[in-house]
Parts: structure tokens; sequence; C-alpha cells
């Protein structure tokens, strides 16, 4: 058989071992296969191949390898959608065991890219929180990261200790970690654009000792320590936000302080209380009744 035969047969050995070819065609290659040595050596092959393909083993439960990918890919995701509709060709297919061995086997190695893939999408997804809520906790909107929220009630508790017994203590403790900065009312219309509302003035029997800004993770607020006659100490913070979340996970109720709606917090020897003051929010801490959140309310809604 001549060279040229071969080169019109060979294109053709694929379709005629997969039954492809029309009957007079199929004919034309079986009729130069039995003649030619090389042509036949490549028939050979191709039966070979279709030979081990048929004898790999499907696993027993191809549809749970999906599921468990499936289970780790966001479900509204696209190629979520794909690789059920490979399950389905892979179960259904008329192709055949090495047709269906083969498709198993590379729609195995999809899967476990698209399973790394998630991981990778996980670590993107942090850094994107990260972006979002920023180094510091913050969202754009102001919100705390759970992690912040968390570590920021933990310092509140430590600063909640050390209040009663020495507020000095506790002062410091706050403007190292916050950076505070002790202001007057105009420092502080400078840093957070509005005057303190404790510059007003204060109820009798209380003084103001000082004020500051803080940075903290839910706000830039106002943080003023006031005087009782009798020495102890009540500290106001003013602030932009409406977390009682300050104060983890300690006993909350709903009360009504003069004309506000109060969320009183029980800290033990005394308590705090948050309102609403036109449009920022008063967090007292030190309290030592309701009547005395009453008493503050008023007040401060005059001034």
């Amino acid at each position: 058989m001549s060279t040229n035969d071969c080169k019109t047969v060979q294109p053709d050995l694929s379709a005629y071992h997969d039954g492809e070819l029309a009957a007079g065609r199929a004919a034309t290659v079986a009729k130069h296969v039995e003649s030619c040595e090389s042509c036949a050596a490549e028939l050979s092959s191709f039966r070979s191949i279709g030979s081990n393909f048929a004898q790999t083993p499907i696993p027993a439960k191809p549809s749970s390898l999906w599921q468990r990918i499936e289970r780790e890919l966001p479900t509204a995701v696209e190629p979520v959608t794909l690789s059920r509709r490979f399950s389905v060709w892979i179960r259904e297919s008329p192709y055949g065991a090495g047709m269906v061995s083969m498709a198993a086997s590379v729609l195995v190695l999809l899967g476990a890219g698209l399973w790394y893939g998630g991981g990778n999408n996980h670590n993107m997804a942090s850094s994107g929180a990260m972006a979002t809520h920023g180094t510091d906790g913050h969202s754009p909107d102001g919100e705390m990261s759970a992690e912040h929220m968390v570590e920021f009630a933990g310092v509140m508790d430590e600063y909640l200790q050390k209040l009663p017994s020495d507020p000095d203590a506790a002062e410091r403790m706050l403007l190292t970690k916050y950076d505070g900065e002790k202001v007057d009312a105009d420092g502080a219309v400078k840093l957070v654009g509005y005057r303190p509302i404790v510059s007003g003035g204060l109820p009798e029997g209380y003084s103001l000792a000082s004020t500051s800004v803080l940075k903290m993770p839910c706000c830039t607020c106002v943080k003023a320590v006031c005087k009782r006659n009798d020495g102890s100490t009540l500290v106001l913070f003013e602030h932009d936000d409406e977390e009682t979340a300050w104060f983890g996970d300690r006993r909350q109720s709903m009360a009504t302080c003069g004309d506000k709606d109060c969320c009183l917090v029980d800290l033990d020897s005394s308590i705090a209380a948050t309102w609403k003051q036109g449009t920022r929010s008063v967090t007292a801490v030190g309290v030592r009744d309701q009547d005395e959140v009453a008493k503050l309310v008023t007040w401060l809604d005059k001034s």
C-alpha cells in the first residue's frame, strides 16, 4: 500500500475505531488496515486506550463528591450549576464506560481545583472584610467588626473595674488605649465637629474634671469626667453610634428616664445608661440609680 494511501486513511482511523464512518468508507479503511502494518498498529493503539478506559473503576457513589464540593461552594455561583449539569451527564451518559470514566476523572480534578479555590475565595473574602472594616475594625458606616466588638467590650470591662476604686488609673488606661487627647470645648469642636454637651454646664452637685476625645473602635467620642460633691466619679461619653454592646453580656433593661427611653446596664456597684440626646447618644457610666439618670437627662435637655 502506498504512502499516499496511508495519509488518506490515517485521519479516519479514530472515527473508524469509534464506528462513526459511513459503511463504504469503513470498508475502505478496513481493507487498507489488513495490508498495512503501520496503520494496523495505530488502530491497535486506539483499541488499547479504549480498553484501559473501560477497565477504569467508576467510584461507587460519584454524586457524593459533588455534594461535598457543592457544600463548599456558594450556592448562587454559576460553576455550582455547571457541576450539577456535568454530574447528571456523567450518570446518564450514552457514550459508554470509557468516556464516562475519563470525564469523571477530569471532573474530579476540576472539583479539587474548585475545592481549593474555595479556600482562596475564603481568604479573599477575609481580605475584603478587612478592607471593608479597616485595620482598626471600623466600617465606612462606623460599625465594628465582631472581633473588635469583643475586644472593645473587654477593654470597657477593665475600665469599669478600675473606675470605682482608682478613677485616675481608669482614665489613663482609656487615654492610652484609644489615643485620647484632653481638650476644652473649642478643641473638641476641631476634632469631632461638635461642642460637647457638658460645655453648657452640669446640674447642681456636679463639676467637670476633664474633657477628652477618644478614638474608640465604635466611633470617635467625647468623654467628660464629672465629680460629685462627695468626690465620687461619673463619666459621660457622647458619641455618634447607638451601641449598647460596650458592656458585653451584662444584664440590660429598658426604662423611661425623664422623657427619654434609656438602656440601663447593671455594673454591679453602679449602673450605666445610654440614651439619645439630639442627633447623638450619651452613655453615662458610674450612675448610682435610675433617678440620677433622669436628673442628668432632664438637665441636658435644658442646657
